[in-house]
C-alpha cells in the first residue's frame, strides 16, 4: 500500500502567514523552479475575501528541504556516525584480543610517566 504525503499550506507549515512577509512568494517560486506538484485548497468561508478563497499547499517533504528542516541529511550522518562506531569497536575488540593473548609486566622503576 502507498502512502499519501500529506499537503500543507505555508501557514499550517510555519504556523505564521505568509502572504505579508513574502515567504509564500518564495516557496510558490521555488516550487515552480522545482517542478512541484501545487495542490489548491478552497478556504473556509468564514475566512475568504473577495481575491482570497484559495491556499496553496505543498508537499510535507518539498517545506522540510525548503525550510532547512530535512530529516534526509540527519539519517544520512546517522548512519555514519553508526558505521564509525562499528569500526572502533571492531578495533577496540581487536587489542582486547591482543591484550588478553600477551600479559603486560609492568615495573614500578621502568614507569616513564612524567608525573
Amino acid at each position: 500500500m502507498k502512502s499519501v504525503e500529506p499537503y500543507l499550506s505555508v501557514y499550517e507549515y510555519t504556523g505564521r502567514a505568509s502572504s505579508f512577509n513574502g515567504i509564500g512568494k518564495e516557496v510558490n517560486d521555488a516550487a515552480q523552479r522545482d517542478n512541484i506538484k501545487v495542490v489548491w485548497r478552497d478556504l473556509p468561508i468564514e475566512v475568504q475575501r473577495d481575491n482570497y478563497k484559495q491556499v496553496a499547499t505543498y508537499p510535507k517533504s518539498f517545506l522540510d528541504k525548503h525550510f532547512g528542516n530535512d530529516p534526509a541529511p540527519q539519517a544520512y550522518m546517522i548512519d555514519q556516525i553508526y558505521q564509525k562506531l562499528l569500526e572502533l569497536e571492531n578495533k577496540f575488540n581487536i587489542l582486547i584480543y591482543k591484550l588478553d593473548k600477551q600479559p603486560i609486566h609492568v615495573d614500578a622503576d621502568d614507569d616513564e610517566l612524567p608525573f
